[in-house]
Protein backbone atom coordinates (compact mmCIF):
# COMPACT_ATOMS: atom_id res chain seq x y z
CA UNK A 1 0.00 0.00 0.00
CA UNK A 2 1.23 3.20 -0.85
CA UNK A 3 1.87 5.74 1.64
CA UNK A 4 0.18 9.65 1.54
CA UNK A 5 1.62 12.26 -1.42
CA UNK A 6 3.72 14.76 0.23
CA UNK A 7 5.12 17.85 -1.83
CA UNK A 8 8.30 17.98 -3.39
CA UNK A 9 7.32 14.75 -5.19
CA UNK A 10 7.10 15.88 -8.63
CA UNK A 11 9.15 16.38 -11.62
CA UNK A 12 10.61 20.36 -11.58
CA UNK A 13 7.86 23.01 -13.29
CA UNK A 14 9.75 25.68 -15.26
CA UNK A 15 7.20 28.74 -14.35
CA UNK A 16 9.46 31.41 -16.87
CA UNK A 17 13.39 31.24 -18.25
CA UNK A 18 12.47 34.55 -19.56
CA UNK A 19 13.05 33.68 -23.76
CA UNK A 20 9.82 34.51 -24.86
CA UNK A 21 7.12 36.92 -24.45
CA UNK A 22 5.18 35.15 -21.66
CA UNK A 23 5.50 32.18 -19.09
CA UNK A 24 4.89 28.92 -19.55
CA UNK A 25 1.45 28.76 -18.29
CA UNK A 26 0.80 31.79 -20.66
CA UNK A 27 0.28 33.96 -17.76
CA UNK A 28 0.59 38.32 -17.65
CA UNK A 29 3.51 39.37 -16.45
CA UNK A 30 4.07 42.81 -15.74
CA UNK A 31 5.41 45.69 -12.61
CA UNK A 32 3.19 47.14 -9.96
CA UNK A 33 3.85 50.18 -8.22
CA UNK A 34 1.53 52.79 -6.47
CA UNK A 35 3.07 56.63 -5.92
CA UNK A 36 5.61 57.49 -5.44
CA UNK A 37 7.46 54.12 -6.18
CA UNK A 38 8.33 52.92 -9.17
CA UNK A 39 9.33 50.06 -11.65
CA UNK A 40 10.56 48.83 -14.28
CA UNK A 41 11.15 45.32 -16.29
CA UNK A 42 12.28 44.20 -19.19
CA UNK A 43 13.60 40.78 -20.49
CA UNK A 44 17.61 41.60 -21.00
CA UNK A 45 20.47 39.66 -23.11
CA UNK A 46 22.88 41.48 -21.59
CA UNK A 47 22.94 39.09 -18.03
CA UNK A 48 21.29 36.05 -17.98
CA UNK A 49 22.07 32.78 -16.08
CA UNK A 50 20.64 30.13 -18.43
CA UNK A 51 19.74 30.44 -22.94
CA UNK A 52 20.01 33.56 -23.88
CA UNK A 53 18.04 36.45 -21.71
CA UNK A 54 16.60 37.08 -18.16
CA UNK A 55 14.55 39.48 -16.43
CA UNK A 56 15.73 42.54 -15.41
CA UNK A 57 13.87 44.56 -12.86
CA UNK A 58 14.70 48.07 -11.71
CA UNK A 59 12.71 49.88 -8.54
CA UNK A 60 13.02 52.49 -6.64
CA UNK A 61 11.14 51.82 -3.46
CA UNK A 62 10.56 55.38 -1.62
CA UNK A 63 10.24 55.89 2.09
CA UNK A 64 7.49 58.17 2.67
CA UNK A 65 5.23 59.52 0.57
CA UNK A 66 1.71 58.02 -1.17
CA UNK A 67 -0.90 56.60 1.11
CA UNK A 68 -0.24 55.99 4.90
CA UNK A 69 3.18 58.28 3.95
CA UNK A 70 4.65 54.49 3.77
CA UNK A 71 6.11 55.58 0.05
CA UNK A 72 3.78 53.36 -1.72
CA UNK A 73 4.76 49.78 -2.70
CA UNK A 74 6.23 48.15 -6.08
CA UNK A 75 7.11 45.14 -7.91
CA UNK A 76 6.72 42.11 -10.38
CA UNK A 77 4.47 39.77 -10.62
CA UNK A 78 3.47 36.88 -12.97
CA UNK A 79 0.24 34.84 -12.94
CA UNK A 80 0.46 31.13 -12.70
CA UNK A 81 -3.27 30.49 -13.21
CA UNK A 82 -4.06 30.02 -16.80
CA UNK A 83 -7.59 32.17 -17.47
CA UNK A 84 -9.62 30.78 -14.42
CA UNK A 85 -7.32 28.20 -14.00
CA UNK A 86 -5.46 28.19 -11.00
CA UNK A 87 -2.50 26.28 -11.08
CA UNK A 88 -1.74 23.29 -8.80
CA UNK A 89 1.22 23.61 -6.72
CA UNK A 90 0.77 21.51 -4.14
CA UNK A 91 2.90 18.61 -5.48
CA UNK A 92 6.19 20.82 -4.75
CA UNK A 93 8.20 21.82 -2.27
CA UNK A 94 9.79 25.15 -3.31
CA UNK A 95 10.04 27.56 -5.31
CA UNK A 96 13.65 28.53 -7.19
CA UNK A 97 15.29 30.88 -9.48
CA UNK A 98 18.28 32.80 -10.37
CA UNK A 99 19.48 36.20 -8.85
CA UNK A 100 22.19 38.93 -8.96
CA UNK A 101 22.42 42.20 -8.57
CA UNK A 102 23.57 45.25 -10.31
CA UNK A 103 25.74 46.25 -7.61
CA UNK A 104 25.34 43.48 -4.65
CA UNK A 105 23.28 44.13 -1.57
CA UNK A 106 19.53 44.35 -3.19
CA UNK A 107 16.55 43.17 -1.14
CA UNK A 108 13.32 42.35 -2.45
CA UNK A 109 10.47 39.32 -0.62
CA UNK A 110 8.64 36.81 -2.73
CA UNK A 111 5.31 37.09 -2.71
CA UNK A 112 2.65 34.12 -3.52
CA UNK A 113 -1.42 34.97 -4.40
CA UNK A 114 -4.09 31.98 -4.17
CA UNK A 115 -7.44 32.74 -5.29
CA UNK A 116 -8.07 34.58 -2.18
CA UNK A 117 -5.34 37.01 -2.47
CA UNK A 118 -5.84 37.45 -6.25
CA UNK A 119 -9.33 38.56 -5.26
CA UNK A 120 -7.70 40.87 -2.63
CA UNK A 121 -5.00 41.70 -5.48
CA UNK A 122 -2.27 41.44 -3.10
CA UNK A 123 0.08 38.50 -1.78
CA UNK A 124 1.77 36.64 1.21
CA UNK A 125 5.50 37.80 1.29
CA UNK A 126 8.37 35.75 2.36
CA UNK A 127 11.65 37.22 4.40
CA UNK A 128 13.73 38.99 2.62
CA UNK A 129 15.35 37.05 0.05
CA UNK A 130 18.88 37.04 1.49
CA UNK A 131 17.65 34.16 3.52
CA UNK A 132 17.08 32.04 0.96
CA UNK A 133 20.43 32.77 -0.70
CA UNK A 134 23.71 30.81 -0.38
CA UNK A 135 25.66 33.93 0.55
CA UNK A 136 22.77 35.31 2.84
CA UNK A 137 22.50 38.47 0.42
CA UNK A 138 22.47 39.06 -3.07
CA UNK A 139 25.56 39.80 -5.00
CA UNK A 140 26.55 40.58 -8.23
CA UNK A 141 26.90 36.84 -9.34
CA UNK A 142 24.47 34.47 -9.87
CA UNK A 143 23.11 32.12 -7.01
CA UNK A 144 20.13 29.98 -7.17
CA UNK A 145 17.10 30.99 -4.37
CA UNK A 146 15.28 28.24 -2.81
CA UNK A 147 12.05 29.54 -1.15
CA UNK A 148 10.34 26.67 0.70
CA UNK A 149 6.55 27.20 0.01
CA UNK A 150 5.63 26.39 3.17
CA UNK A 151 6.79 29.38 4.01
CA UNK A 152 3.91 31.48 2.71
CA UNK A 153 0.64 30.60 4.22
CA UNK A 154 -1.64 30.30 0.69
CA UNK A 155 -3.71 27.56 -0.73
CA UNK A 156 -1.15 25.86 -3.01
CA UNK A 157 -3.45 24.06 -4.83
CA UNK A 158 -4.95 27.25 -6.31
CA UNK A 159 -1.84 29.15 -6.75
CA UNK A 160 -2.62 32.86 -8.92
CA UNK A 161 0.62 34.20 -9.07
CA UNK A 162 4.45 34.77 -8.02
CA UNK A 163 5.44 38.54 -7.09
CA UNK A 164 9.27 40.01 -6.61
CA UNK A 165 8.36 42.21 -3.94
CA UNK A 166 10.08 45.64 -2.96
CA UNK A 167 8.77 45.89 0.38
CA UNK A 168 9.81 48.49 2.76
CA UNK A 169 11.09 45.76 5.46
CA UNK A 170 13.33 45.07 2.64
CA UNK A 171 15.53 48.48 3.30
CA UNK A 172 17.00 50.59 6.17
CA UNK A 173 14.75 53.77 6.68
CA UNK A 174 12.11 51.66 4.36
CA UNK A 175 13.20 52.83 1.22
CA UNK A 176 15.72 51.24 -1.35
CA UNK A 177 16.85 51.56 -5.41
CA UNK A 178 18.47 48.93 -7.66
CA UNK A 179 18.55 46.76 -10.00
CA UNK A 180 18.31 42.79 -10.08
CA UNK A 181 18.37 40.19 -12.60
CA UNK A 182 16.14 37.28 -12.53
CA UNK A 183 16.29 33.53 -14.48
CA UNK A 184 14.95 30.70 -14.36
CA UNK A 185 11.92 30.51 -12.09
CA UNK A 186 10.64 27.02 -11.59
CA UNK A 187 8.64 24.95 -8.59
CA UNK A 188 10.22 21.82 -7.40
Amino acid sequence: MLGPVSAGWAAPFLVDDFEGASNTRNGRSNVYAQEPSRALQMRTTEQHHGGASALLLKYDKKGTGGPYDSGGWCGYYTQVKSGQQYFDASPYATMTFWVKGAKGDESFMVGLADRHWDEAGDSVKSEPIGKYLPAGRVTTEWQQARVPLAVVMVDLKELASVAICFEKDCFPNGEGKGTVYVDDLAFE
